[in-house]
């Protein structure tokens, strides 16, 4: 079971006051006084400012001050602070910040006890790490701030082992994301590395921008960090405005350590676990004091709609969220979401992890309100920082294993038209477009193996340094001629075969491939054909206008089709004359409006309809496919469920992501590709492909470039493309001067909701922030299922393995990994390489898991004359587990 780890947060905050109408023009109040010491003699430069808050000055000579404090603040908190003087706090009332005010300083003895050493003990670090991250918290601007004066901290182990922190002077924390320089008084600080408590004062002074642009960006990034912020879910609840915020709610049975296996909210909310909330059901104002209160006695889930998150625990809410527990039933706070009274609430998850680079001044305002229904474009322009770079460069040198540079080295992005040959010093430079955060960089040369490297964004501001190692295999004897039906097999294979009607429209007869004497054949134990090419292939595709330089890295083919990977550069070929110019557009355009990539760019323009296609979610995997039965009928009994993009699609402004989603595998029909297709539903004779996403989302961006696959699982139309209809994922559609092409409309079903059944169920110092995470452990279900197949295990099964049994279950592959010592175990599933390329999962006495070392762990402790029988369902009711059970799944019970 994995396990998400990461350190809580318990947040001790000062009361900053509440919110209440003013009565006068002046819209703030004038604070005036004196600070003196304790001979009533005037000090100077001492720190006076209202806690939480950027309002704050320092006295005059005279020990004189003036604050300027907004009349939105009934009671605010004034803390005084001088080093080699204990601090003072003073909680001020309307009537008191009329009166003129006096401070008096007593002195402290902390500096003559402050032990200066040379050397820290071996421990320091960590106990270093563990109070910079409680400190700081975890967000995406963390990298950004920055403890400037780590020296004044004293860092120490208690009597049960937790780390206590003190400090000789104010710890000033620099926020290079948000803009500020925060000055932390800190009263007290203790942590185990997981469990963190600290409060003290905090002011925030805005730092000053070096040009305009940083100003934007820092003005952008507050936005941001308020949006997402408990601060502002809070303030979004007092204004009953939650859903068009992009906060959705629920109350829980009680607090989740623990969700096993990813479970669905539709369930929960079904299995009374979950009940779904409104604000107005949680949420009342006190009209006499102006503040709100925030009431629970069942700890509350709040999911950010707006945000996706990489490890969804709920198959139909793939979202950020948060657990609030209000340990005494109910927290106060004010229209502008300051809390007032926090009653020791506890937030968990998403906002435990807040800390101090995210947080703001209790002063901000939130300078723009986000409209997540606004457009893509413009929700990226109000999150992102004005003039952003659209591109990233990558600088590489290129050497042999002898340190020398190599001149002429082909350097691309792989399945892409951007490359680039090295100079005479082996170096180059590639720009790369925005939209793609992570690549494959490949290099290939003549007498050098290709070299491979994987790049993200934001990551290689330095050189990258590649070295090729030389290539010493000797070229195979050119008298050696393979049969003609090898090579016959292996071109069908590669570029393409159009009398394949699932695949992709293809032009082979137009592909030339140039140097064929590089490609080598053999067969494998099981009599299936390997290829394998010691120099990449160069191919001509005369039909789509490229030049694809192809290295091939896997070529296996049972006579039946082929499993094929390799890395592909497309280069441009120059048109004889204008009509084959026009030739190369019309077929990259019919290639492009068919592709997988503009499906997805229609589906975040909302268009699907209108460019031809259709989405059904299945109960199961089509392996097969009935061609008596109709789409019409599938609606019917709710084997295929009809849905629209807006279901499909959602958009992530801080990502700028598109994300694909669905906890059901889906089926997609081509409507403007009329062409008969074998083997498909009668009233929908449209070239089709299945989409199966095992961790319920596809992350893309706006034209369509995917840049998270996550395993995701291309079947039929998509999941067959040869090199003679391939385009590279870098294609730019240009469509001046194309007719483009006509094709036959169809009749659109009408979309089939599913609706869930809720029902509404409510109850009527310090906040803690835990940041360790919900872990997600596996499913335990005592639903029964229809097996497919059943082994029913008897006295003469008990000689053999537990493996030796699995391979009773027919189209069941179970091979040995001579590498760990484990097995693979998943379905070959009908004439396809492709369904024995994921494992199976396992429900061994309804303890259900699909991950494969889990398997082999308990397969390996499991003793044959325990078990009693062992079943099998190959995909089709294995949709009971949601897209896990994709695969297939493996039913053991055992005689206990």
């Amino acid at each position: 079971m994995k396990k998400y780890w990461s350190f809580c947060l318990f947040f001790a905050i000062a009361v900053a006051g509440i919110c209440f109408q003013t009565y006068g023009q002046n819209n703030f109040w004038t604070l005036k006084g004196k600070v003196l010491e304790s001979g009533k003699i005037p000090l100077e430069f001492v720190n006076v400012y209202v806690n939480n808050t950027s309002i704050g000055t320092t006295t005059k000579v005279d020990g004189s001050f003036t604050l300027e404090v907004p009349k939105t603040l009934q009671k605010v908190e004034v803390v005084v602070s001088f080093i080699g003087y204990k601090t003072l706090k003073k909680i001020l009332s309307p009537v008191e910040m009329s009166k003129p005010l006096v401070f008096i300083l007593e002195s402290t003895n902390l500096l003559n006890e402050v032990k200066v050493t040379a050397k820290r003990d071996k421990n320091w670090r960590k106990k270093w790490r563990i109070f910079k991250d409680g400190l700081l918290g975890e967000s995406i601007f963390t990298s950004d701030c920055e403890i400037l004066n780590p020296e004044v901290v004293s860092l120490e182990y208690n009597k049960d082992k937790n780390v206590v922190a003190t400090a000789s002077e104010p710890i000033f924390i620099q926020n290079n994301a948000l803009g500020y320089k925060i000055m932390f008084q800190m009263d007290s600080f203790v942590s185990d590395g997981n469990l963190t408590f600290f409060a003290g004062g905090k002011f925030f002074e805005e730092l000053k921008p070096k040009d305009e642009r940083q100003k934007n960006r820092w003005k952008k990034y507050r936005v941001r960090a308020y949006h997402n912020s408990f601060r502002n879910f809070l303030v979004m609840l007092s204004q009953n405005k939650l859903e068009e915020s992009g906060f959705e709610i629920f109350q829980e049975d009680k607090v989740k350590q623990i969700y096993y296996g990813r479970t669905t909210v539709s369930k929960e909310l079904k299995d009374s676990v979950l009940f779904k909330s409104s604000a107005k059901a949680i949420c009342s104002y006190d009209s006499l004091r102006n503040t709100y209160i925030l009431y629970s006695k069942r700890p509350l889930l709040v999911f950010l709609t707006n945000h996706f998150t990489p490890v969804p625990i709920f198959a139909d809410y793939p979202y950020k969220f948060s657990q609030i527990v209000l340990s005494h039933g109910n927290i106060e706070f004010s229209p502008n979401g300051w809390v007032t009274k926090p009653n020791g609430m506890i937030l968990r998850d998403y906002w435990g992890s807040e800390g101090f680079s995210n947080l703001l001044p209790d002063d901000y305002t939130g300078e723009n309100i986000i409209d997540y229904n606004d457009t893509p474009e413009n929700l990226v322009n109000t999150l992102r920082p004005e003039n952003e770079k659209k591109y990233w460069f990558v600088n590489g040198k290129i050497s042999g294993d002898n340190g020398l540079p190599i001149e002429g080295v082909k350097v691309f992005i792989n399945n892409s038209e951007t490359g680039t040959l090295t100079n005479n010093e082996g170096r180059f430079t590639l720009k790369i477009p925005n939209t793609i955060q992570q690549l494959e960089l490949v290099s290939t040369a003549p007498k050098f193996y290709t070299a491979k490297e994987i790049l993200n964004a934001g990551e290689n501001n330095g050189l990258v340094e590649i070295t090729l190692k030389p290539d010493n295999v000797s070229i195979a004897d050119e008298n050696t001629k393979e049969s003609s039906k090898q090579w016959k097999m292996f071109q069908k294979a590669l570029l393409g075969d159009p009398n394949d009607l699932l695949g992709k429209t293809q032009f082979p007869e137009s592909c030339v491939i140039l140097n064929p004497e590089v490609v080598h054949f053999a067969y494998s134990d099981n009599k299936n054909l390997l290829a394998t090419a010691n120099k990449p292939l160069v191919i001509d595709n005369n039909a789509l206008g490229y030049k694809i330089t192809y290295q091939l890295n896997k070529f296996e083919h049972n006579f039946k089709e082929a499993l094929i990977s390799g890395d592909k550069f497309f280069e441009k070929l120059t048109p004889t004359d204008e009509k084959q110019e026009l030739l190369w557009k019309k077929n990259q355009l019919k290639i492009y409006q068919e592709s997988l990539r503009y499906f997805l760019q229609s589906l975040s323009q909302k268009k699907l309809k209108e460019n031809g296609f259709a989405v059904f979610k299945m109960i199961k995997i089509l392996d097969r496919y009935d061609a008596s039965v109709t789409v019409k009928s599938q609606l019917a009994d709710s084997s295929l469920i009809a849905c629209t993009d807006t279901e499909l699609c959602k958009f992530d402004p801080e990502t700028n992501r598109f994300y694909l989603h669905s906890d059901y595998p889906l089926l997609v029909f081509l409507t403007n590709r009329t062409e008969a297709v074998r083997l498909t539903f009668k009233d929908y004779p449209y070239k089709r492909s299945q989409i199966v996403l095992p961790n319920y989302y596809l992350e893309f961006t706006a034209d369509g470039t995917i840049t998270n696959y996550k395993n995701a699982e291309m079947r039929d139309f998509w999941g067959n493309e040869g090199l003679s209809g391939s385009l590279p994922n870098d294609f730019v559609l240009n469509e001046n001067n194309i007719d483009k092409l006509s094709f036959d409309a169809v009749e659109q079903l009408e979309v089939k909701s599913i609706k869930i059944d809720s029902t509404n169920k409510f109850l009527t110092n310090g906040i803690q922030f835990n940041r360790k995470p919900i872990e997600i452990a596996e499913e335990k279900s005592g639903t029964k299922l229809l097996l497919d197949y059943n082994i029913k295990i008897n006295q003469n099964d008990t000689d053999y393995t537990i493996y030796d049994l699995l391979r009773k279950i027919p189209g069941l592959i179970v091979r040995g990994n001579p590498v760990d010592g484990g097995y693979f175990i998943g379905f070959s599933g009908a004439q396809s390489f492709k369904g024995g390329s994921l494992p199976a999962a396992f429900s061994i006495d309804n303890y259900f898991t699909d991950d494969p070392q889990i398997i082999n762990s308990l397969l390996g402790t499991l003793n044959v004359r325990d078990v009693e029988s062992i079943g099998a369902i190959k995909y089709g009711n294995g949709a009971f587990y949601g897209a896990r059970g994709g695969n297939g799944v493996i039913v053991i019970t055992t005689k206990k």
